[in-house]
């Protein structure tokens, strides 16, 4: 039964007894403190270090929660052995490939090319009980959603204003002023403003009549600001999203296309009032600058992954070879499974951007297959639990974790955003919570049918 827990026994007296005693009486409800701030600090990756603090806090919190209470939901569990294999994978694909550990251990290389390291902890952390998940998830959403308008009605006053301070800058020449809050790149920006977005638009369909009034405000301020980043991207992402959950919360084919309908005819005046209309024409313009550049990168991911289509030529070595290449020296049998082993080594936020183009480079069909099948999981037992839930709020988390999931796969067809740190600290906050849930409520309902 997965609303089972395993628990984990430490002997009195044993180190982790030790630290099991002291903290036996504490009471961490402060603990949703920093949930709140993994929320609030996900528009500021020029300042990456106080979101990885945060959850370094949350990480020693579940170790000591594990010590007090020795438990673990059995759904996470299940799943963290899978991601488990993933990491392991990984990280030899890493070492054969002839990287050190102190590679390794570089934070350059954790921000850029390892952090997927780092974004999927979460899945770790969550799975330990040590909190309400309920609870968390509200806390999270609410200050999600509140961090976020807050940013886009900044932004927007900058925009509209032709100011280029704070959140507004030209990244890029050719495309003029661009929403990028306090992050470095638009297209991060983008790409986890059409996440919330997509929750928005949840909680906004599944909301009684005074929670659409607000709901539909974060959505449209979100949307917004989606806009103004001019990530084009993150908006066809964000569309499909959208489509994805009117579907799946729609009970008939005539509520669809009349949901679809009145999306339609709102977006309209929003573009025309941000004047992104020309941005969005690009999207069916194939010769621009930004488009060569993801066809060329693409083409030299096509190329690594047929040099090594089983393994690939090795994690995180995507980076180290270069842009244009004549010949590549590889270790093993090129064309099946042969690794890049020269001792040169390039940590930056350059990639193959695609994610499924990316891990077939570096990892092979091996790691993407890996990869797909752990999100695929994830889809599996969050549309179950929300096809069997009653409760209000947790229909609203659900539907969002489906449509931000889907909306990830979308995005990562132009971006690698399976690994990058500003969108899967956001999704993988919400989907390990989201798990958690599925778990808590499977054993609220159990503890329910027991009673009677």
């Amino acid at each position: 039964m997965d609303n089972k827990e395993i628990t984990i026994n430490f002997k009195e007296g044993s180190f982790l007894g030790k630290i099991r005693s002291f903290f036996s009486s504490a009471n961490i409800n402060f603990v949703y403190i920093f949930i709140a701030l993994l929320a609030v600090f996900l528009l500021v990756n020029k300042y990456p270090y106080m979101i990885i603090a945060v959850l370094g806090i949350l990480t020693l919190i579940s170790f000591i929660a594990l010590c007090m209470n020795h438990k673990i939901n059995i759904i996470g569990f299940k799943l963290n052995i899978f991601l488990f294999i993933i990491y392991f994978y990984f990280l030899l694909s890493f070492l054969v490939s002839e990287q050190s550990l102190t590679s390794f251990l570089n934070f350059n290389f954790l921000r850029y090319d390892g952090s997927f390291f780092f974004c999927y902890l979460p899945f770790f952390v969550f799975s330990i009980i040590f909190l309400n998940y309920r609870k968390a998830l509200k806390i999270y959403f609410y200050f999600l959603f509140s961090t976020f308008v807050l940013f886009a009605v900044f932004g927007f006053i900058e925009y509209s204003n032709f100011l280029q301070s704070v959140m507004v800058k030209i990244d890029d020449y050719y495309v003029g002023l661009m929403f990028v809050a306090l992050n470095n790149a638009h297209n991060a920006t983008g790409s986890v403003y059409a996440i919330v977005s997509v929750f928005a638009l949840s909680f906004f369909l599944k909301g009684n009549k005074k929670e659409k009034i607000a709901y539909g405000a974060v959505l449209a301020l979100c949307f917004i600001a989606l806009l103004i980043t001019k990530s084009r991207g993150s908006l066809l992402a964000f569309l499909g999203g959208a489509v994805f959950v009117f579907l799946l919360s729609s009970k008939s084919v005539l509520k669809f296309l009349r949901n679809f309908f009145l999306m339609g005819v709102l977006i309209v005046p929003v573009i025309l009032l941000t004047d992104t209309l020309d941005r969005i024409k690009m999207i069916f313009y194939a010769k621009d600058l930004s488009t060569l550049t993801r066809i060329s990168l693409w083409e030299k991911a096509i190329t690594l992954f047929k040099q090594s289509p089983v393994i690939g030529i090795g994690y995180g070595r995507y980076n180290d070879v270069l842009w244009h290449f004549d010949s590549l020296r590889l270790t093993g049998k090129p064309g099946i499974a042969a690794m890049y082993t020269q001792q040169n080594f390039a940590f930056n936020d350059t990639n193959a951007h695609s994610s499924y183009f990316h891990f077939l480079a570096e990892t092979g069909i091996i790691g993407l297959v890996l990869i797909l099948i752990f999100w695929i999981s994830c889809f599996t037992i969050i549309f179950k639990a929300y096809r069997t839930s009653n409760n209000s709020f947790n229909l609203k988390a659900y539907l969002s974790v489906l449509g931000g999931i889907l909306t990830l796969f979308l995005l990562s067809f132009t971006e690698n955003y399976m690994t990058a740190p500003t969108v899967m600290f956001c999704i993988s906050v919400v989907v390990a919570l989201s798990i958690g849930l599925c778990w808590q409520e499977r054993k609220e309902n159990h503890s329910e049918e027991t009673s009677l």
